[in-house]
C-alpha cells in the first residue's frame, strides 16, 4: 500500500502530532515507534594510534552523551559482555604492541560502529630488531653511515665483507639491513678503508678514505661511484688525486665538492689539508688561491646555507692565523676572520661539525675547554665563534671523546663517540641531549648501548637513528659494526 497523508487544507497536507501514528496506519506508513533510532557516535583514542618510544595511557571517548564504552585489548570484539571502559587503559612495556577496539552503546538508540587503535611501544635509543635481523653485518668498523632517499643506507669503513659477501670499504644496504646485492655486484671496491660517504642529489656518490684505487683504478683518496656502486670514471679522469688520506667530504648545492684531511697537495697542486673540487673532480683553483691552508688535519667539513665552510681538526693555525682546531672559511677558501677572532677554541681535536638550522654551530671532539671554559666534548658555538654559554651551562658533558654530532628536525642533538657516560649517568657510546646540552634522559634510558665506539650517526626520514662504529653488540643483542635504533 502506497503512503499518503489523507488530509489537507488548501491543497497542503497537514499533519498534526497527536494524530501522527494513527494517520500514518491508516495510510499504510511504518509507525515512529518502530523507526530505526538514531546511532550512538562511535568512540575516539587519545592519543591516535601509532608507534610511540614511550608508556601510553589511552582514553576513549564519545561525543553522545550518556553512552556506555564496551573495549577489548586481545583482538575480539566488543560488546556488552566486554569490559566497561572507566579509566585510562596502560599501553607499557618496550616492544608492547596492543590493539584497542571499543564500541558505544546507548538504551533507545542503535549500537556505535567499532573502533579501533592499534599501538606499538619502542623505548627511545633500544635496538630496532627488524634491522640487519639476519646477517652477520661487516667484518670490520663502519666510519661512515649515509641515508640514500629511498631509504637504502650507504656504509664505508674497514670492512672487506657484508653478511658474508665480499664488498670492498663500501656497501649499500636495503631498508631492512640486508645487503643490496646490486650496489658493488662486481670488482673490488676500495683497495683500502673509506672514511666518509656522501650521496649527491643525482644518486651517484661520493667516496673518501684511505685507498688509492677503485675496481683497480687508481684514484687518490677520493672516487665517485655511480648508483650502482661501479666507478663514475667522469670524476678524476686526470691527474693523481691527493697525496694523502682525506677524513672528511661535503657537497655544495652547486655540486662541487669540498674535503678534508691530511693532505697538501691535489693533482700536483699545493692545498693545506683543505680543497674544493669542481663537479668533474678537478680542483677548484679558486679556493684557497692563496695561503698555507690548515697547519695540520681536517677531520670535519660543514657548508653553510650563505656558502661559508666550517672546518674542524688538529689544527691551531690557517693561513697563518691562529685558529684552535675549528674555523669558518668564506666562499673562496680565505679565513672568515669574524670567526673566532678572539679565544683560544677548543683544547683538543674537533671531529665533528653539525650546524643548527639559526646559525650556531655543534662541534664534537677530544676537548675539555672551549675558550678557557670547561666544556665535556661537546660543545655549541654562536654564529661568530664564541661558546654559547647556554648550552652545557651545568653539567660534566661527556666522559671521553666524542666522534659524532648529529641533529634531529626536533631541535634534539645525537651523539656518539667513545663516552661511557654524560653528565654522569651511564650512555653506552651514544646519547641524545635536549636543545640546551642537557641529556634527554628518555633515550636509552635502558641498556647497555653499544659496547664500543660510535664513529658516525644518521637520522632517517622517519626519525629513526643509524650508527655506525666499532661496536660488536647493542643493548647485549648482537649488531656488528652497524645498528639502527627506535627515536
Amino acid at each position: 500500500m502506497k503512503c499518503a497523508l489523507v488530509k489537507t487544507i488548501s491543497g497542503f497536507p497537514v499533519i498534526t502530532l497527536g494524530a501522527l501514528a494513527i494517520a500514518l496506519a491508516f495510510a499504510g506508513c511504518p509507525n515512529p515507534a518502530t523507526l530505526t533510532p538514531n546511532q550512538v557516535a562511535t568512540p575516539t583514542f587519545n592519543p591516535a594510534a601509532g608507534a610511540y618510544g614511550g608508556d601510553q595511557s589511552v582514553t576513549i571517548g564519545c561525543s553522545t552523551s550518556g553512552a556506555t564504552i564496551y573495549y577489548t585489548t586481545d583482538g575480539t570484539g566488543p560488546g556488552t559482555s566486554s569490559g566497561a571502559y572507566g579509566s585510562a587503559i596502560a599501553v607499557a612495556g618496550d616492544t608492547t604492541s596492543m590493539t584497542i577496539k571499543a564500541i558505544a552503546v546507548k538504551s533507545g538508540m542503535s549500537d556505535s560502529a567499532v573502533a579501533q587503535a592499534s599501538y606499538t611501544i619502542h623505548y627511545s635509543g633500544t635496538l630496532d630488531t627488524g634491522f640487519l635481523a639476519t646477517g652477520a653485518g661487516t667484518n670490520g668498523g663502519v666510519n661512515s653511515v649515509a641515508v640514500q632517499s629511498d631509504g637504502k643506507v650507504l656504509i664505508g669503513g674497514y670492512f672487506t665483507t657484508c653478511n658474508g659477501t665480499s664488498r670492498g670499504h663500501v656497501a649499500r644496504l636495503n631498508s631492512d639491513g640486508s645487503l643490496d646485492t646490486g650496489f658493488l655486484a662486481t670488482g673490488a671496491g676500495s683497495n683500502s678503508f673509506v672514511n666518509s660517504v656522501a650521496v649527491q642529489s643525482d644518486g651517484k656518490v661520493l667516496i673518501s678514505g684511505s685507498f688509492s684505487t677503485y675496481n683497480g683504478t687508481s684514484r687518490g683518496y677520493v672516487a665517485r661511484l655511480n648508483s650502482d656502486g661501479s666507478l663514475d670514471t667522469g670524476f678524476l679522469a686526470t691527474g693523481a688525486g691527493l697525496n694523502s688520506g682525506v677524513s672528511s667530504i661535503a657537497v655544495q648545492s652547486d655540486g662541487k665538492v669540498l674535503i678534508g684531511g691530511a693532505f697538501t697537495a691535489y693533482n700536483g697542486t699545493s692545498r693545506g689539508r683543505v680543497a674544493r673540487l669542481n663537479s668533474d673532480g678537478s680542483l677548484d683553483t679558486g679556493f684557497l688561491a692563496t695561503g698555507a691552508g690548515s697547519d695540520s688535519s681536517v677531520y670535519s667539513v660543514a657548508v653553510q646555507s650563505d656558502g661559508k665552510v666550517l672546518i674542524g681538526g688538529a689544527f691551531t693555525a690557517y693561513n697563518g692565523t691562529s685558529r684552535g682546531r675549528v674555523a669558518r672559511l668564506n666562499s673562496d677558501g680565505s679565513l672568515d676572520t669574524s670567526f673566532l677572532a678572539t679565544g683560544a677554541g677548543a683544547n683538543g681535536n674537533v671531529y665533528s661539525i653539525a650546524l643548527q638550522s639559526d646559525g650556531k654551530v655543534l662541534i664534537g671532539g677530544d676537548f675539555s675547554t672551549y675558550n678557557g671554559t670547561s666544556r665535556g666534548y661537546v660543545a655549541r658555538l654562536n654564529s661568530d665563534g664564541s661558546l654559547d654559554t647556554s648550552f652545557l651551562a651545568t653539567g660534566a658533558g661527556a666522559d671521553i671523546s666524542v666522534n659524532a654530532v648529529a641533529m634531529q628536525s626536533d631541535g634534539k642533538i645525537l651523539i656518539g663517540g667513545w663516552f661511557t657516560t654524560y653528565n654522569g649517568a651511564s650512555r653506552g657510546s651514544v646519547a641524545r641531549l635536549n636543545s640546551d646540552g642537557s641529556l634527554d634522559t628518555g633515550f636509552l634510558a635502558t641498556g647497555a648501548g653499544a659496547n664500543n665506539y660510535v664513529n658516525s650517526i644518521a637520522v632517517q626520514s622517519d626519525g629513526k637513528v643509524l650508527i655506525g662504529g666499532g661496536f660488536i653488540t647493542y643493548n647485549g643483542t648482537s649488531r656488528e659494526y652497524t645498528a639502527r635504533l627506535w627515536n
